[in-house]
């Protein structure tokens, strides 16, 4: 089963926290909330990223299939070069984004397209859709 949802939302900071709503709502609903944390966690990032840094309307889109989540987000200024994720020091208040994808996403990366710039990261689950709990609590395929 693939699934995909998607919401657009303008370039304004509030709209960091209905991206995070958004995304939680549609693994909830698709029962992936092994992956609900770290997908709301770098939903934040990468939709804070894209207000702050491109400054355009973003779009969020869900992609669920019957291992993995994958979250995306859309700006569009596709000019802009990621920075290489780094270390910041410890005085620094930012820096420190790219290392999270890196760090919690089993894939994660960059496309850029004419006008656009996507921002993705995946996240396997085993309760996704097509996934649900065996009494011996391992996950088996559903169908």
């Amino acid at each position: 089963m693939h699934t995909t949802v998607r919401a657009a939302y303008p370039a304004d900071r509030t709209a960091v926290a209905q991206a995070r709503r958004f995304v939680r709502d549609a693994l909830t609903a698709w029962g992936a909330e092994d992956a609900l944390d770290d997908a709301v966690l770098l939903t934040s990032e990468l939709a804070t990223n894209a207000v702050t840094h491109a400054g355009t309307p973003f779009e969020v889109v869900c992609r669920v299939d019957d291992r993995s989540v994958q979250v995306e987000v859309v700006d569009h200024d596709p000019a802009r070069l990621l920075p290489a994720p780094r270390e910041a020091d410890d005085l620094s208040v930012s820096g420190r984004g790219l290392l999270m994808p890196m760090l919690l996403a089993a894939a994660w990366g960059v496309t850029y397209a004419a006008g656009s710039k996507t921002v993705w990261f995946r996240l396997a689950t085993r309760s996704a859709a097509g996934w649900a709990p065996a009494p011996c609590g391992c996950a088996t395929p559903v169908g």
